[in-house]
């Protein structure tokens, strides 16, 4: 996946783009001859996965909904372009937007026969139209002259990339039109044969999948999309008990989900958006945007683990709606223990947010419930090189357990009566070489045990050294 970097020429626009994976006949084409199931689809046309992110003239991010046009050109200046379209009627989100280049107007291979290719793209936002710089595509758009190649049994293939299947026995398509499933749930409950010597892989093209039934990701099977926002599974799933019934996705352990979007928008007591139970380190969470967003309820987790510590890396979890302080929980990361073993979850290089900003991770402030970027019970979460911020409590650690948190950056909310850590019982909370920030003095919530929180080689928001309390 190529990341694109476009700064504007006027009305101070930035956008963030994401080339995602190819998709249509051609990349289903490719992962069925992977799987050795069938011969790609010659002389059907392919689309692009595009995600981006929008800034107005005021720095924030865009609402709304805009028209942006699309070109590919074989220069980086000048000359005429060899495809173009453009979209109307964009919705972008809190800034964020995806769309499907060549949906439009379909690409050919022709387009992409020569080794160089730029994409030039022009939106406008209200202050008229900006054109930003272009950029050179990656490899992933060549994969449409896989369309004129011939299938190639896959015992005769050595050196295969193991993201394009080599490690799988089976490979699963789903997407709108075209897969071998319009369901995630439906695909992921044909993979009960799934073991070490018998693995899964489960890709789904971009576009929203809304489900009923538990989308679960079996031991040894890899659910796979497109990119977070451009792949998104939600359902409205919930429940009285915070367990599978109230998530959207069910990680087992030795299972493994990347790339993709998994919401649960549920407005029942619970909604869960990864619910995980019993499973290892070997358990797998990457590049991936866990939410639990309904409006109402009691427990909102975007990933609720209940004796599990499975791997969270390069992901961003956000829960927001559960309504009363005190009573209503929206928490990004939740974590007890049940049967005993301190389970140990991994988080690298993640943001966790409990409140609901959309926008800012350093401002998670306006939650109605009790807002946590992180809770657990008898636990001992291990968090480094990543951005925690809670509108009430960004820590709240119960009963026992010891959560370690190195080179990142704590927050806390400007919401009164708000609170870097709460514990209770001997819960303990050290972090090391951070930074902390809370509008308030004190960052122990009352009632929390003044050795609870400790702090080394730390600093806080204006660079200066915090004491070993972090205040």
């Amino acid at each position: 996946m190529s990341k694109l970097w476009f700064f504007p020429r006027r009305n101070a626009i930035l956008i963030v783009l994401l080339v995602s994976a190819l998709v249509g006949s051609a990349l289903i084409g490719l992962a069925r001859t992977v799987a050795g199931q069938a011969a790609l689809q010659a002389g059907a046309p392919g689309i692009v996965s595009y995600q981006g992110y929008l800034q107005d003239g005021a720095n924030q991010p865009f609402d709304g909904t805009t028209s942006i046009s699309f070109a590919i050109y074989p220069t980086l200046t000048g000359g005429s372009a060899l495809w173009q379209e453009t979209q109307s009627n964009v919705s972008v989100t809190d800034g964020f937007f995806s769309v499907l280049l060549g949906s439009v107007t379909p690409f050919t291979a022709a387009a992409f026969n020569q080794p160089e290719r730029y994409l030039q793209a022009t939106v406008d936002l209200g202050a008229g139209a900006t054109t930003l710089p272009r950029q050179q595509l990656a490899a992933v758009p060549y994969a449409l002259q896989a369309q004129e190649a011939a299938s190639v049994p896959w015992s005769g293939i050595t050196g295969v990339p193991s993201d394009l299947g080599g490690s799988y026995e089976n490979v699963i398509v789903v997407a709108k039109s075209g897969g071998d499933y319009t369901s995630v749930a439906e695909a992921l409950a044909t993979t009960s044969s799934a073991a070490s010597t018998n693995r899964y892989l489960v890709w789904v093209a971009p576009g929203v999948y809304a489900e009923t039934e538990l989308s679960q990701v079996r031991q040894y099977v890899h659910l796979r999309g497109a990119g977070p926002n451009a792949t998104v599974v939600t359902s409205t799933r919930s429940g009285g008990t915070p367990g599978n019934v109230s998530a959207t996705v069910q990680l087992d352990d030795n299972g493994w989900v990347s790339d993709i979007t998994i919401r649960n928008s549920g407005t029942g007591v619970f909604g869960i958006g990864i619910w995980s139970n019993a499973a290892t380190r070997a358990t797998v969470v990457e590049h991936v945007v866990a939410e639990a967003t309904g409006a109402g309820g009691t427990g909102h987790y975007a990933v609720y683990l209940n004796d599990a510590e499975p791997t969270i890396r390069n992901s961003r979890l956000r829960a927001y709606g559960a309504t009363g302080f005190g009573t209503g929980v929206n928490a990004a990361l939740g974590v007890v223990n049940v049967a005993g073993g301190f389970p140990q979850p991994l988080i690298e290089s993640s943001v966790l947010i409990g409140g609901t900003s959309t926008t800012d991770e350093k401002s998670c402030a306006g939650n109605s419930g009790t807002g946590f970027a992180i809770q657990y019970t008898s636990t001992a979460a291990q968090v480094r090189d990543s951005i925690l911020c809670g509108d009430r409590r960004t820590i709240f650690g119960g009963v026992s357990g010891i959560t370690r948190i190195a080179h990142s950056q704590i927050w806390s909310s400007g919401t009164i009566n708000s609170y870097l850590v709460e514990t209770s019982g001997s819960a303990t909370i050290l972090i090391a070489t951070s930074q902390v920030i809370h509008s308030n003095t004190n960052k122990l919530a009352p009632g929390s045990a003044p050795t609870s929180l400790q702090c080394t080689q730390s600093y806080k928001g204006a660079y200066s050294d915090a004491n070993s309390a972090c205040e």
